[in-house]
């Protein structure tokens, strides 16, 4: 019985890592935009394959998707409120930030 009392412990001894692991987060930004829907939609798909989200690639009604290794974007446009939406998501949450940036100043 004393064993069982060990096990919680033995967890934080064999695997310390696991309290530090970094989870991924989606990082995200706006911008303001003029271009008409159908411009914006078409910009969102170049923009996204010139940063090299070419994989998975597709176009949505309303903006493009892709991926990039493990990185995966997305750009959405709301040209009527006039903004145009990116988001950014992976397994390492400083490139990903990098990567939202990067693609919001290249729209």
């Amino acid at each position: 019985m004393k064993f069982l009392k060990l096990i919680p412990l033995l967890g934080l001894v064999l695997f310390p890592t696991a309290a530090f692991a970094e989870y991924p987060i989606i990082f995200n930004h706006i911008k303001d935009t003029d271009l008409s829907q159908v411009e914006c939609v078409d910009n969102s798909g170049d923009t996204l394959k010139r940063a090299g989200f070419s994989e998975s690639f597709e176009f949505l009604r309303d903006g493009a998707f892709g991926a990039r290794g493990q990185f995966s974007a997305i750009i959405r446009c709301a040209a009527n409120k006039r903004v145009v939406f990116f988001a950014v998501a992976g397994p390492e949450n400083k490139v990903a930030e990098e990567l939202v940036v990067r693609l919001r100043n290249s729209f």
